[in-house]
């Protein structure tokens, strides 16, 4: 792991770039029901000692060790319901237009933004994002919650789609332009059309492969220290 963070500082330096040792950050991903391992609670990154943390902020998304996105969610929801707050103290004096705009630059832009990510994460950590989106569809209708109104209508009538839907539109988007694009490339790679074996209906599909990945290889002895290394798929 020392020889891939040395060659990430060497490929950094090549094309023009600088690797801060201060801010480096690490985290061991691991299950719920995995403790850390002691022999990685310290990680050397080019001559530095670097603590492990349980959550790491990368390109202004949290990731915590368990990959719950429970720290991001809650990040998330912070930042709207303050957002939201001030926009609906304004709401009687900005035109629905205006509002809309507010909420789509400070409110759905953080809903949207990495939400790939997202995808898998457990019902209730959805619900709080979808909480968040209904907050805002009401601010924008100016709607009060005991008021009876479907959530599903309004949502309709703002062509807004659900944040479930947001995030499930957001992948079949990200591989079709990894296809037929090839860009990001590191996505690109990771795809393949699906070849059957023989002669079938559905060759002319364009379905894809489901690669399998070993998610846990064998220890690793060196020096009478102990590694098991974790593939976090």
């Amino acid at each position: 792991m020392e020889a891939c963070v040395q060659d990430a500082k060497a490929w950094l330096c090549d094309n023009g770039l600088m690797m801060n040792n201060n801010k480096s950050q690490a985290i061991v991903i691991h299950s719920c029901s995995q403790r850390t391992p002691t022999s990685l609670t310290r990680v050397n990154i080019c001559g530095q000692l670097v603590e492990t943390s349980p959550v790491i902020r990368d390109l202004g998304f949290n990731v915590d060790a368990n990959l719950t996105m429970t720290s991001q969610v809650a990040n998330v929801c912070r930042s709207a319901y303050y957002h939201l707050s001030r926009i609906a103290k304004i709401r009687d004096s900005i035109s629905t237009t205006v509002c809309k705009s507010l909420i789509h630059g400070l409110v759905t832009s953080r809903l949207d933004y990495g939400n790939a990510i997202l995808y898998g994460i457990s019902n209730s950590h959805m619900h709080r994002l979808e909480m968040v989106h209904r907050s805002a569809a009401r601010i924008v209708r100016q709607f009060r919650r005991g008021d009876r109104q479907s959530m599903t209508t309004i949502l309709r009538q703002l062509h807004w789609l659900p944040v479930r839907k947001r995030i499930d539109f957001k992948l079949p988007v990200l591989v079709h332009r990894a296809i037929y694009n090839g860009t990001p490339e590191y996505l690109a790679a990771l795809l393949g059309r699906h070849t059957p074996p023989r002669s079938l209906r559905s060759a002319g599909g364009l379905l894809l492969e489901v690669l399998t990945f070993c998610t846990v290889l064998p220890e690793i002895s060196c020096k009478g220290l102990t590694i098991q290394y974790y593939v976090v798929l």
